[in-house]
C-alpha cells in the first residue's frame, strides 16, 4: 500500500493482485487500483514486452488491462501502478 498526499486529503493506493504468472503464450490480465475517490493514480510498464492496454491513469478506483507478449525463454519484469511495483513472471512452459 502507497500513501500520498493532495492539498486536501491523503490518498491510500491499493492494488489486487500484486503479481501474475504467464506460460510462453503470454496473454491478457486486469490489475485493480484501489483509492479514494479525488485521488489520481497512472500505470506505466518497466518492461517492452508487458503492455498497458487501458488504465494508464486514472481518479478513483479503476482497472489496468494489460497484455504480455508471446516468448520461448522465461523473463520477469514490472508495471508500476499507482506507485506500487507489479510483478510479471513468464515461463517458457
Amino acid at each position: 500500500m502507497t500513501t500520498s498526499s493532495t492539498s486536501t486529503s491523503v490518498c491510500t493506493f491499493s492494488i489486487a493482485p500484486t503479481s501474475q504468472k504467464f506460460t510462453y503464450s503470454g496473454g491478457t490480465a486486469t490489475v485493480n487500483v484501489s483509492i479514494q475517490s479525488g485521488c489520481s493514480w497512472t500505470a506505466k510498464s518497466n518492461a517492452t514486452w508487458i503492455v498497458v492496454k487501458t488504465g494508464n491513469s486514472g481518479t478513483g478506483n479503476g482497472i489496468v488491462r494489460y497484455t504480455v507478449r508471446r516468448s520461448t525463454s522465461s523473463r520477469t519484469g514490472t508495471m508500476t501502478i499507482a506507485g506500487q511495483t507489479f510483478n510479471v513472471v513468464q515461463s517458457r512452459y
